[in-house]
């Protein structure tokens, strides 16, 4: 705790070595003000290109991530006059802790879209299995984090480490990581299917789109944000395992490198390589194919394989383009 057996609650610079701080360290201004920055550009951009791109889904989980990470770092910026500050703590570690679950909403959502565009009939699964499994994992991982967020708190409210809360939101994001980690796989089988059965049994649909710049640097973009959000993810397993004050979570570099600097990255190429302008014009067509899935908790509607029995082909109004509708209408 602190020198001279003062309370935690009651230290200031006079009575207590900033070692003894809930942070372990003075957070660097400099630095977190930076971050601030860069989370509040990425903030205003995927805003502005949620409703430019109507991409609505994607904008929203975007967006509250980004704002979740501009409160972190605001409290960090607090912290640095007073690392003892209880509101400076709780904000960060709500704001940075809560907001890689959003960005991971996001990533799962673009999954879906990608199926959709090389041909959804390659796919094991029906393409909304994409979209609903993995959001509804990471509501459950949020589900689990929140409270552990709250009972550190109440934990540090009362001068104690918040050892129990740690140990919650380390559940959560073991939790994120295996529900990323199965998302990887099914994207990775379904590259390996689509290789296997070759350019010519990929949906004629979308042949420019998938040959044009712009989705290729989605594609590329994404898998580095998927990347960074893994890193991060693992870090954060290794940070929490020895809670909120143990040593790796005292350690401004890691955090820096490890945190900061994969989410900001995160952000900021999906941002400037957004989905709404890699699947340009092609975004609504495949909106609207997707969501002629039927909701895969029905019976026969998770495999692909399932469906094939019950296809009707519909022409879009206006598109003269067609896709296979599955629900059977």
């Amino acid at each position: 705790m602190s020198n001279n057996d003062v309370s935690i609650l009651d230290c200031n610079w006079d009575l207590c070595p900033v070692s003894a701080s809930w942070f372990g360290y003075r957070p660097s201004l400099p630095m977190n003000a930076i971050f601030l920055a860069i989370f509040t550009i990425a903030c205003t951009a995927h805003v502005f290109l949620a409703v430019r791109y109507k991409t609505q889904g994607f904008g929203i989980c975007m967006s509250i991530a980004c704002f979740l990470e501009m409160s972190g770092y605001a409290g960090r910026i607090l912290a640095y006059t007073n690392p003892w500050s209880l509101p400076a703590f709780f904000i960060q570690i709500n704001g940075v802790g809560l907001a890689p679950t959003f960005f991971a909403a996001g990533i799962y959502l673009c999954l879906t879209r990608i199926v959709i565009a090389y041909g959804a009939g390659i796919s094991r699964v029906q393409p909304k299995v994409y979209t609903y499994f993995f959001v509804i994992c990471d509501i459950v991982s949020l589900v689990i984090q929140a409270p552990g967020g709250a009972i550190s708190s109440v934990s540090a409210s009362q001068g104690k480490p918040p050892i129990l809360g740690a140990y919650i939101g380390l559940s959560g994001i073991c939790f994120q990581v295996l529900a990323l980690s199965i998302w990887l796989g099914l994207g990775v089988e379904f590259a390996f299917r689509c290789k296997k059965v070759g350019i010519g049994a990929w949906d004629p649909k979308y042949d420019m789109l998938r040959t044009s710049w712009r989705f290729k640097a989605f594609l590329v973009a994404l898998g580095i944000a998927t990347a960074a959000l893994y890193v991060r993810s693992v870090y954060r397993i290794a940070e929490l395992s020895g809670g909120y004050t143990g040593h790796l979570a005292k350690d401004e570099l890691a955090f820096c490198i490890l945190e900061a600097v994969m989410i900001a990255v995160l952000s900021l190429v999906t941002a400037a390589f957004h989905p709404g302008y890699g699947f340009g014009e092609d975004y609504a067509l495949i909106t609207e194919q997707k969501s002629s899935y039927p909701r895969p908790w029905k019976r026969h509607a998770f495999f692909m394989k399932d469906l094939k029995s019950e296809e009707v082909l519909i022409e879009l109004r206006g598109q003269h383009k067609s896709f296979v509708r599955t629900d059977g209408v």
